[in-house]
């Protein structure tokens, strides 16, 4: 992304900007390690926002292993029995959200807050802000599929 930074990836694109880099990657990482929404239905949330973005890196990308009958038919989670009422409830939240967040009612919330709480409501909130962001600035930056598997297993080291 020429314009922007030289970067091939989120991590070489953040690093042009030091000071904003590493904070970024504390706030990010503490997505992974909270107790109130298990990694692997915000995972679901992230990968479900990719889709509808329609950002390729975001797709290919794995924060948290989730079953491939999972991400293969995440697409179609409102009609198939494979996903969990807690991850559904989830789901359905983060659809609106990504649409249209002032669009999201009282029943989604409380659909979620059935599941995970007030605390896990507000994670979720928060957690999707910062997905969100990230997928549409990968979109902006322009980064290649190509380096989205070697970022999460650059991540993860």
């Amino acid at each position: 992304m020429g314009w922007i930074s030289n970067g091939s990836d989120r991590r070489s694109t953040l690093g042009v900007l030091p000071e904003i880099s590493l904070a970024f990657d504390v706030l990010y990482q503490s997505l992974w390690s909270q107790q109130h929404v298990p990694p692997a239905v915000l995972e679901l949330c992230r990968l479900r926002l990719a889709q509808l973005h329609r950002c390729d890196v975001e797709l290919h990308r794995q924060e948290c292993p989730v079953p491939d009958a999972k991400r293969d038919k995440l697409s179609q989670w409102s009609s198939v029995r494979l996903f969990t009422d807690e991850e559904c409830a989830c789901l359905a939240f983060t659809e609106v959200y990504a649409m249209d967040a002032q669009a999201l009612t009282d029943e989604l919330a409380e659909s979620v807050k059935s599941h995970f709480g007030d605390a896990g409501l507000v994670m979720l909130v928060e957690a999707l802000g910062i997905l969100d962001g990230m997928t549409r600035l990968s979109l902006l930056w322009q980064l290649p599929t190509s380096n989205g598997a070697q970022e999460c297993a650059e991540q993860r080291v």
